[in-house]
């Protein structure tokens, strides 16, 4: 089994090491910069050509991460570090933002991969991946084995197989940045899904807090299935956890008559407890109540620098731990001395605390080599080749005087309760709506297909849209950017907020691809949108983001956290947490006088018919609605 790729994390030079030691085929890592884990130590460009060097005599290939999502202001750095990084042609770049996929098909670098926040869930994904360039697509989490083989028959894909694992689909989790503008999509992720919420005033829960994924049993099935790598997430992990993980994986991959003892080598991985998920067909006991990683010693007093254990801890000098007042995650800190076994010094002091959790995280001795990276020159891009890289076809800009409001509708009888207004309106409704009995169609409906389509339903979609289509429809929405492989030639599509047009070049892409209306992301702000050359795109200026997505299923309920209220609702084949207030930047309009293209989502659980009114009044005066949120277009984007 060992020809198939074992894939470690590397977060710090520690951790790159371990994991060559330990016997991976294969590492990815971040720079600084431009990566989905911005809190990791992660490396400098101009140490890649020495990393090259060093994976490379030793058999290991190397990946870069660039899988965050770009502003239109961070370009230009963009294009400068990627230039950098092709020249030193690592093994392959992993993807999220469409501007990348762009830039290094005009750099004519070929090994490209889709990261998981790309979104791939099904067959039609990496097939569409495959026809436009993408050499590897990371498959979701969240897909059963027989959904893994159907995809791994049309492409070549790469799963996670341990790790921690996210509540939301990757890519379209919006919590984080609800809360406070720290995007999940651009590394900035402060763990909304480890909390707990109120379900009544006296009972919290951890509802979306996932145990850590497992697949050790399961290699031989993923062998078969054709996936070409497996890989270990981690790059937040310390060189003992890639150790002793990836040693593990290497033993069960190429001695599956000891895989008792390599599940024995990561009983204590420093993790939370494990469950096989989806892949594994078990998903009912998916949740911890124990979202902490780490293994618990207990809860102490925090004087300064010393723990005051009520029981006796058991810890050594040099080992790891965390320190928990709340719920955010913590850095990490060092017992440095044991005065008594109630009684330890840590690393570092810290304000006075009556009670604080402690996990500890990793052990005394990593037992990991040191290797001193150097440092190379690396080629600057010229003036010309930047302005050539970054070039767009300005005259792609569709934009016209046409005024256009479009809704976003649950059901297609809503249409008549929306006001007119001096703009025209177009409509977007679920797929699911459409009905053969329908007379007329109105020709400003977008048929708008769902997020997430799995596996089995692709054909009963794929028959549907026919079905529209040969009744004289020609306008559709995707939520993906893989649909366009599921509609007729010849049609109008919109692009809508989960396929990410956050910069010029992401949106020259989906031009190219033949889109011809886009709604811009959810999670923006008002200094991005007013950077964009193309004024093209049209803006949400009322919705209650989704900010949970997920396959998996948690029961209906309304909760709260300190300051918010949601409700969490079965839509689909998904779970969704809404928040209960919406977000209005109707007063943010004369800031945005270039656009005349725009969205009301009348859609989610929260709106009803007899909002309708007071909403378009508000609109009309250019004024916020009553407790609505303004969302990261007050605090920004981060």
């Amino acid at each position: 089994m060992s020809e198939i790729e074992l894939l470690a994390p590397a977060g710090s030079e520690e951790s790159l090491i371990a994991a060559v030691n330990a016997g991976c085929n294969a590492v990815y890592l971040g720079l600084e910069g431009f990566n989905a884990r911005s809190r990791a130590k992660n490396f400098k460009v101009e140490e890649l050509p020495d990393i090259l060097t060093y994976c490379h005599k030793r058999g290991v290939k190397v990946f870069i991460t660039l899988n965050t999502l770009i502003k239109n202001n961070e370009i230009t750095n963009l294009v400068r570090m990627l230039y950098q990084i092709v020249a030193c042609r690592p093994d392959g770049i992993i993807i999220q933002d469409f501007a990348l996929l762009y830039l290094l098909q005009k750099l004519d670098f070929r090994h490209i991969h889709f990261s998981t926040q790309a979104g791939i869930h099904n067959s039609i994904g990496v097939i569409f991946a495959s026809e436009n360039g993408i050499e590897r697509s990371i498959l979701a989490r969240e897909l059963t084995l027989e959904e893994i083989t159907k995809a791994s028959q049309v492409g070549e894909t790469e799963i996670f197989i341990h790790g921690a694992l996210c509540y939301s689909l990757s890519g379209s989790c919006l919590f984080s940045s609800y809360l406070g503008g720290m995007s999940a999509n651009r590394g900035k992720c402060k763990q909304p899904c480890r909390r707990a919420f109120n379900l009544t005033k006296r009972k919290k829960e951890h509802l979306f807090s996932l145990k850590d994924l497992e697949l050790i049993d399961y290699l031989p099935q993923l062998k078969n299935a054709g996936v070409k790598s497996l890989k270990i997430e981690g790059r937040m992990k310390r060189a003992e956890y890639v150790n002793q993980v990836v040693k593990a994986y290497r033993l069960a991959l190429d001695t599956p008559s000891q895989l008792e003892e390599a599940k024995s080598m990561i009983e204590n991985d420093f993790g939370r407890s494990k469950t096989s998920y989806f892949t594994g067909g078990k998903v009912t006991n998916s949740i911890t109540n124990q979202p902490f990683a780490g293994i618990y010693l207990g809860t102490a007093k925090l004087r300064g620098n010393r723990l005051l254990f009520n029981d006796i801890s058991e810890c050594n000098v040099g080992d790891k731990i965390k320190l928990y007042l709340g719920e955010e995650d913590s850095e990490t800190y060092a017992i440095i001395e044991i005065l008594s076994k109630t009684d330890i010094v840590i690393s570092s002091t810290l304000p006075n605390a009556e009670k604080v959790f402690v996990y500890k995280v990793s052990g005394q001795d990593e037992n990991t080599s040191s290797y001193s990276l150097k440092r190379q020159h690396l080629p600057n891009i010229s003036k010309a080749k930047l302005q050539e890289l970054t070039a767009i076809n300005s005259m792609s800009n569709s934009k016209n005087n046409r005024r256009i409001l479009y809704f976003r509708l649950g059901k297609i009888q809503d249409i008549n309760e929306v006001a007119k207004t001096s703009f025209q309106h177009k409509y977007l409704l679920p797929i699911e709506e459409f009905r053969d009995n329908e007379s007329s169609l109105n020709k400003n409906v977008y048929w708008e297909l769902p997020l997430f389509i799995p596996e089995a339903n692709l054909l009963k979609i794929r028959e549907l849209i026919n079905n529209i289509h040969q009744k004289g429809n020609k306008n559709f929405a995707i939520s993906h950017i893989s649909q366009l492989l599921l509609l007729p030639s010849k049609v109008n599509v919109l692009s809508n907020e989960y396929i990410y047009s956050l910069n010029d070049l992401a949106i020259q892409q989906l031009k190219n691809w033949g889109i011809n209306s886009y709604i811009l992301p959810l999670e923006n702000d008002i200094p991005n949108l007013n950077h964009y050359i193309f004024k093209d795109g049209i803006v949400p200026i009322f919705f209650t983001p989704a900010l949970f997505s997920s396959r998996m299923p948690v029961k209906n309920s309304s909760i709260k956290d300190n300051k918010n209220g949601y409700q969490v609702v079965r839509k689909g084949k998904l779970t969704i947490t809404y928040p209960d207030n919406p977000v209005c930047i109707f007063s943010f309009l004369n800031k945005l006088k270039d656009y005349s293209n725009f969205l009301i989502d009348l859609s989610t659980p929260n709106i009803n018919t007899q909002d309708y009114s007071e909403i378009m009044n508000s609109f009309t005066k250019k004024e916020n609605t009553v407790n609505s949120s303004k969302f990261n277009f007050k605090k920004g984007l981060w």
